[in-house]
């Protein structure tokens, strides 16, 4: 019996030794397993952070340039009305005030004597009240403007079709004082300074 026992005392260790070690290679694959996890988890957490990051930094941008182009959109707007309220009140001129408006437009332009002045429909009365003494008819003497100018310019009955203001005719040339024309020229020379002296 005592081979027996030896034998089975024998095959305890051998089992004792196979579940110790049986241990220790769970306990290294557990340690392992769960290292793996921890640095696959903080490798993904890294990704999560740097992906947040450049999101965030993305719409940053985004706002900086919607709050740029809502400024500039804003600084165009307060442009457009300053010129807006340049042709309101050049369109409104009348009498004395147009006939002022009209010889300063002309004054510095090398005119022959024998142009043809031309308005739209709505602004011709104001126009020939402004310039001459005479009533309508087909070719008006604008004698107001002509005694400023030292010329003879005459108002023509035949409409143009333009928004407002007035062309001069003549054979070799055309000169374009059209409300649009005007505010355009004057936008040109004077916008840059208009947004100096608003925005800066």
């Amino acid at each position: 019996m005592e081979l027996v026992d030896k034998i089975i005392e024998k095959g305890n260790l051998d089992v004792e030794k196979i579940l110790l070690e049986a241990k220790e290679k769970a306990n290294d694959e557990r340690t392992t397993i769960l290292d793996e996890a921890k640095k696959d988890y903080s490798q993904k957490i890294n990704t999560v952070r740097k992906d947040s990051q450049k999101e965030i930094k993305t719409k940053e941008r985004l706002l900086f340039f919607e709050t740029k182009q809502a400024e500039l959109l804003a600084k165009q707007s307060v442009i457009d009305d300053v010129f807006k309220k340049v042709e309101e009140k050049i369109t409104n001129l009348i009498d004395d005030d147009l006939l002022d408006y009209v010889y300063k437009s002309l004054k510095k332009e090398e005119l022959v004597g024998n142009e043809i002045f031309y308005t739209n429909k709505e602004e011709y009365k104001k126009f020939l009240k402004a310039l001459s003494s005479e009533t309508a008819k087909k070719s008006v003497d604008l004698d107001k403007l002509n005694a400023l100018l030292k010329t003879k310019l005459v108002l023509s009955n035949q409409p143009i079709d333009v928004k407002g203001g007035f062309i001069i005719e003549s054979k070799d040339f055309d000169l374009n004082f059209t409300i649009e024309e005007v505010i355009s020229k004057l936008r040109e020379k004077h916008e840059g300074s208009i947004i100096k002296e608003l925005f800066e």
